[in-house]
């Protein structure tokens, strides 16, 4: 019986010992080796199915990081587009302000010529009256 045993152990190392041998390792997950061509030739479907799911999941995190960078380079765009609003819609402000007090100046000067006018013609035609009556 103790003859047994070790022949019993030393058969289970060589099974232990060829299975291992024969096995096919699992590539790692990287962009190059999770292409279909490269899954597919992984003979093992026990290892294939396995690398398969974990590349699966190494494009969804791929997919995640890239939303990820999309969604703050937008946010970046969008603050970018308000600062810029902002600064086009002061000066447009600015430039409505001055042009309204151009005007408003404008429209002073002509009340003003207007009224000097008509104070020119009102003390001409009082020149002309009382040259007229004298």
């Amino acid at each position: 019986m103790n003859m047994t045993k070790p022949k019993y152990i030393a058969g289970l190392l060589a099974v232990a010992a060829l299975t291992t041998a024969c096995s096919e390792k699992m590539p790692n997950v990287s962009e190059e080796n999770c292409t279909q061509t490269n899954i597919q030739k992984i003979e093992d479907s026990q290892i294939r199915e396995k690398f398969s799911d974990q590349c699966f999941d190494f494009r969804i995190e791929q997919g995640k990081e890239k939303a990820s960078n999309l969604l703050e380079q937008g946010q970046e765009s969008a603050e970018e587009m308000l600062e810029n609003g902002k600064e086009a819609a002061a000066d447009a402000y600015d430039s409505t302000t001055d042009a309204m007090k151009d005007g408003a100046d404008a429209v002073n000067d002509a009340w003003d010529d207007g009224v000097d006018a008509v104070q020119d013609g009102a003390d001409e035609a009082a020149d002309k009256m009382d040259a007229a009556t004298n």
